[in-house]
């Protein structure tokens, strides 16, 4: 049984289990983070990470009400939590809905120095000489490009209809007005609206929403930033090579 449960019991999956109860528990990104000893900013972070590693958003963020909204979990969100709570009776006589909404945990469980870590099934494989492009496609819709080498994509077995983690720096991505990114020539436009910016001294991170609601975070210059005067909320596209996609699976 302790083999069974190992990929589900890394330190990363723990913290991000922690984080889900606590906004469970309080509704509210600001307390759970201060219950689970981290900043808001390092919250929110994981809560990205945790929604684009599901199929469907674990956590969803309300409009309204005091201090502008809460959060809460979705309805798989507190499906993944109950299924921890009995993993090892899930895991050895669960449903099949049990075991599927288990098999989550093991994604939790990723960390990485990308800030943008995308689960998506493989819609595409374009074969060439040397390079194959992998087409996945997000919830929601969205749909993203890789190339990498053919070799590569034989040794991580990847076919139509399998899954895969698209990992995408956050320094990677240049963000555009829609009207502006039509004309760029390049392998992945992904629309979306603004959610948040945080600015900094140089730089700032800029979170996009995507349809499904799936985020991706760049890393923007302050004068770039200012020339495109965006606000939360606006329409802009996030843009990036296909070859700054790095793809992994989990066996």
């Amino acid at each position: 049984m302790s083999e069974l449960l190992h990929p589900f019991a890394g330190k990363g999956t723990g913290q991000r289990i922690a984080l889900l109860r606590a906004i469970r528990e309080h509704g509210s990104i600001s307390a759970a983070a201060r219950q689970c000893q981290l900043s808001y900013k390092a919250a929110w972070q994981h809560i990205d990470n945790i929604n684009n590693l599901s199929p469907q958003p674990l956590v969803a963020r309300l409009t309204g009400g005091k201090g502008g909204g809460g959060t809460r979990l979705t309805a798989l969100g507190e499906q993944l939590l109950d299924a921890w709570e009995k993993t090892g009776v899930a895991l050895q006589a669960g449903s099949m809905q049990e075991r599927q909404t288990l098999a989550l945990l093991g994604r939790l469980a990723v960390r990485t120095s990308a800030r943008n870590q995308l689960a998506g099934e493989i819609s595409h494989i374009q074969r060439g000489a040397v390079n194959d492009t992998i087409t996945l496609r997000l919830p929601g819709g969205s749909q993203l490009q890789a190339q990498i080498t053919r070799e590569s994509c034989d040794e991580l077995a990847l076919h139509e209809g399998g899954h895969a983690i698209a990992l995408i720096k956050a320094s990677w991505i240049t963000l555009a007005l829609p009207q502006a990114a039509a004309q760029v020539a390049i392998a992945n436009r992904l629309p979306g609206k603004v959610g948040r910016i945080t600015a900094g001294l140089v730089n700032s991170e800029v979170i996009v929403t995507l349809p499904g609601g799936y985020s991706l975070c760049a890393m923007v210059d302050n004068d770039s930033l200012a020339s495109l005067a965006i606000a939360v909320d606006d329409a802009v596209c996030a843009l990036f090579s296909s070859q700054s996609v790095i793809l992994g699976i989990l066996d």
